[in-house]
């Protein structure tokens, strides 16, 4: 389960990158049927990931335990940067690609942390495939107007991502089957 929700995920994601690929669906199928079947498939994608996840498969990976120290403070900084590239602040405008810099952090934080092969596969897969997507951005370029960057946005970017973290720290056996020591 968890290997082909690894290629229903992350194999359609890497094949929207390639430009040809992508625009040769899109001429093909309507707009909104493209989004809700790439939607539907990244979800159970994610479920079977989910599903399938199992931390017994240990390898010889090296774990940095200063990492786990610091994590709160990797995964508040991922936590901005992903709110960030969504609202009209100064984050967005200062960093060119916010999204890519909070999910790297985000994967890079639990491969430091995690020494299992199913952890390695999948967050390897989501920075593998963020900075794939950061280097072919430009060929993807929407034309949208931004709107003028706005202090308060950067300020409810900090408060949402405080929220978040302190969240996603007492709830995390909860939410992802994963207690954190």
């Amino acid at each position: 389960m968890f290997y082909m929700g690894l290629c229903l995920f992350f194999g359609p994601h890497g094949l929207m990158l390639i430009q040809p690929v992508r625009q040769r669906i899109q001429t093909f199928i309507p707009t909104a049927l493209y989004l809700g079947l790439f939607s539907l498939m990244s979800l159970f994608g994610l479920g079977l990931i989910s599903a399938g996840y199992d931390p017994k498969f240990a390898i010889e990976a090296p774990v940095l335990p200063w990492v786990g120290i610091l994590s709160p403070w990797l995964m508040f900084a991922a936590f901005f940067f992903l709110i960030a590239a969504n609202v009209p602040g100064w984050t967005r405008y200062r960093v060119q690609h916010p999204m890519t810099l909070g999910i790297s952090l985000w994967a890079l934080t639990h491969l430091a942390v995690n020494p299992d092969l199913h952890a390695w596969l999948m967050f390897g897969c989501f920075f593998v495939l963020v900075v794939a997507s950061a280097l072919t951005a430009s060929g993807r370029q929407k034309n949208n107007p931004k709107p003028a960057p706005r202090w308060i946005f950067d300020g409810l970017t900090l408060g949402l991502a405080s929220g978040l973290t302190f969240c996603v720290y007492t709830f995390h056996g909860a939410l992802f089957g994963v207690e954190l020591s």
